[in-house]
């Protein structure tokens, strides 16, 4: 790591505080401790961190609800649950929740940190760091010099190729399609291509925020500016000043604020909440949504110029459904990944398990296929995943096969 990460740790029990805070210390680590879910979300609010570490059985706020408001004021900010419930319901919880790792006491002070130091990796991979990345990028068929995405459909091949193309323009991009497609690594793709690949990526999910929220965090406030302003804070175009800025979900932007949106891209500065003068800032706008925009013109619910100002290249992502011929390449990628991070081996799937999951539609697409894979790893007792270690919505299609299917193993190429 270039600099020491800090974590937040939350627990009402003072002795496990301290002893987890020694050895995450001892670990390299800098952290923070709270004792309870009320104080941890104070100090995500005022300050930065790394990683969450919390307790699950705590009160009065448990640490799956805590999970969930912090991801309302920090999206993007990773966790791991510690509890006293070794059962796999607890892990599923906590991975549903949003938890990248989850330990069972009693446990070694070791694994907290090397569960910490996985988290951590997985978040830079997600975030795009290149240096953190675990997959082997020789398995990915179709992937080429696009080592984020997977895929050798035609489809997605015309896709790599307008990346190929817009990349080192700068112009502003407008990527479609529905949830979970991965829109925002077709971003992140634009962004390490183009001329701005040294400088910040930096994205925000403009439906994770009230509206008044979402200002400060666009275009950030003066000290002051309203009640709980005990700081200025600069917001995300002036952290992604000079590099992209990728604003996820921009068809739930408020209509007050799609004026203020395309006042910065017209003028290229902005004022911040509670601010007496305009600042210049230089960024490549990226944005996403799963909305038909032009359809939410017609209705009057979003801006035809900023529209226009947004749609100035159009990249529109097919659903895993309409590109089955991935499914196969993509289940093998996240099998390697979470086998990596959860250190296990897992060598692959049976037939009938491959078979299930290329005729199921994920409707969640490539994010529910990832988590349904990350899901089997994790609770896998075996070397081989077969049906049963996948959900039940996947496993419900298996009623037409034949009962003499044979269990074959499907290796990892």
């Amino acid at each position: 790591m270039d600099s020491v990460a800090r974590l937040l740790l939350v627990d009402d029990d003072p002795f496990a505080l301290e002893t987890l805070s020694e050895a995450l210390g001892k670990a390299n680590f800098e952290t923070d401790v709270v004792p309870n879910g009320a104080a941890a979300l104070q100090k995500i609010e005022q300050e930065s961190y790394d990683l969450l570490i919390t307790a699950l059985s705590m009160e009065p706020m448990d640490g799956i609800t805590l999970l969930g408001r912090a991801r309302e004021i920090e999206p993007t900010l990773p966790s791991i649950v510690v509890a006293a419930d070794p059962s796999q319901e607890g892990a599923v919880k906590a991975m549903r929740a949003g938890a990248l790792d989850y330990l069972a006491k009693p446990f070694h002070v070791d694994d907290l940190a090397s569960a910490a130091r996985r988290c951590l990796a997985r978040a830079r991979t997600t975030q795009g760091d290149d240096d953190a990345k675990i997959e082997d990028t020789r398995s990915r068929a179709g992937a080429g010099e696009f080592e984020e995405l997977i895929g050798s459909n035609p489809r997605m091949q015309r896709i790599y190729s307008l990346i190929r193309t817009v990349a080192p323009a700068g112009s502003t991009v407008l990527i479609t399609g529905e949830s979970g497609t991965g829109k925002e690594r077709i971003a992140a793709a634009v962004h390490r291509r183009s001329k701005r690949s040294d400088k910040p990526f930096v994205r925000v999910n403009c439906s994770a925020f009230a509206e008044g929220v979402l200002e400060s965090e666009l275009f950030g406030h003066e000290q002051g500016a309203f009640t709980g302003a005990v700081k200025a804070r600069m917001g995300v175009f002036r952290k992604a000043d000079g590099g992209t800025l990728f604003l996820d979900e921009i068809g739930d932007l408020p209509m007050a604020t799609q004026v203020k949106l395309l006042r910065v891209i017209q003028e290229r500065e902005l004022q911040p909440v509670g601010g007496d003068s305009a600042v210049p800032v230089d960024v490549r706008l990226i944005a996403a949504t799963n909305h038909d925009l032009s359809a939410d013109v017609r209705d009057g619910c979003f801006r035809e110029d900023l529209f226009f100002r947004l749609n100035v290249i159009p990249v529109h992502l097919p659903p895993l459904r309409e590109r089955p011929d991935d499914i196969p390449h993509l289940a093998e990628h996240f099998l390697e990944k979470y086998c990596a991070l959860c250190s296990k081996e897992v060598r692959g799937f049976t037939e009938r398990a491959f078979s299930m999951m290329e005729r199921y539609v994920w409707p969640g697409n490539v994010r529910e296929l990832e988590n349904a894979i990350e899901r089997a790893v994790v609770l896998s007792q075996e070397e081989i995943i077969d049906l049963s270690d996948l959900p039940a919505e996947i496993r419900g299609t298996a009623g037409t096969i034949d009962g003499s299917f044979q269990l074959n193993t499907v290796k990892l190429s």
